[in-house]
C-alpha cells in the first residue's frame, strides 16, 4: 500500500488537475474525435519466403498452392532436361518437378548458407497459375511474409544474370537480402522449358 501523500502535495497536485483547459483546447479535441486523421495503408504483398542453395527467394502467396515434404522424383524418358526434373506424386496427384535453381541459373556453392529457421528441413513447393502447375525442391521454407511494396529496392548489376532476370526487385528479412521472383516470367519460362 502506499502512504498517503502529505497535505501540501496533495493540493499542488490537484491545483494541477483542476486548472482550465487552454483556450481552444476542448474544440480541438471534439474536432479530432468527430473527424479522425486518415490512416496512411500501405500496400502490403504476402510472399512465401524459400532458400534454394543459398540464395533467398519468395514468391506471391497467390500462385503458390502447397508446401509439402520432399518426395521422390521419376524421371520421364526421353524427355527430363535440366529443368524438367521428372514427375512425383503430390496427394495423389502427378505434377510436373523442375529445377528452378537450374532455371535461375544458380550454381553450386559449399559455403553454409545462412537460415532463418530454427529448424531446417528440405521441401517441395507445388506452385500453380492458368492451369499450369509445377513442383520443386527447395532447401528451407521460412514462411510467409507481409511484404510492403514501398520497401522494394531495385536489383542491383551484381546479381548474376539469369537471376536478375526473374527477380522483381529485392528486400530484407532478418538482415538476409530476398529476391521477389516475376511469378508470371517464371511460368513462362518453366512451360516453354518443360512442353
Amino acid at each position: 500500500m502506499s502512504e498517503p501523500l502529505p497535505s501540501d502535495e496533495a493540493r499542488r497536485i490537484e491545483s494541477l488537475l483542476d486548472r482550465p483547459y487552454p483556450e481552444g483546447y476542448r474544440e480541438e479535441w471534439i474536432e479530432r474525435i468527430k473527424n479522425p486523421p486518415e490512416e496512411e495503408v500501405r500496400e502490403t504483398v504476402p510472399l512465401l519466403v524459400f532458400r534454394l542453395r543459398d540464395e533467398w527467394l519468395a514468391l506471391r502467396c497467390g500462385v503458390v498452392k502447397e508446401v509439402c515434404s520432399e518426395g521422390a522424383v521419376h524421371r520421364i524418358p526421353r524427355r527430363t532436361n535440366a529443368v524438367l526434373r521428372g514427375v512425383t506424386n503430390v496427394r495423389g496427384e502427378l505434377q510436373l518437378t523442375v529445377s528452378l535453381r537450374a532455371l535461375l541459373g544458380l550454381a553450386e556453392r559449399k559455403d553454409e548458407a545462412a537460415s532463418l529457421s530454427r529448424r531446417v528441413y528440405r521441401r517441395m513447393i507445388l506452385i500453380a497459375r492458368e492451369g499450369d502447375a509445377f513442383a520443386f525442391r527447395v532447401e528451407e521454407v521460412y514462411g510467409v511474409v507481409h511484404f510492403e511494396l514501398e520497401q522494394m529496392q531495385a536489383v542491383p548489376v551484381t546479381v548474376s544474370k539469369a537471376l536478375a532476370t526473374y527477380t522483381r526487385g529485392l528486400f530484407s528479412l532478418r538482415g538476409q537480402q530476398i529476391g521477389w521472383l516475376d511469378d508470371e516470367l517464371v511460368f513462362h519460362s518453366l512451360a516453354s522449358k518443360t512442353l
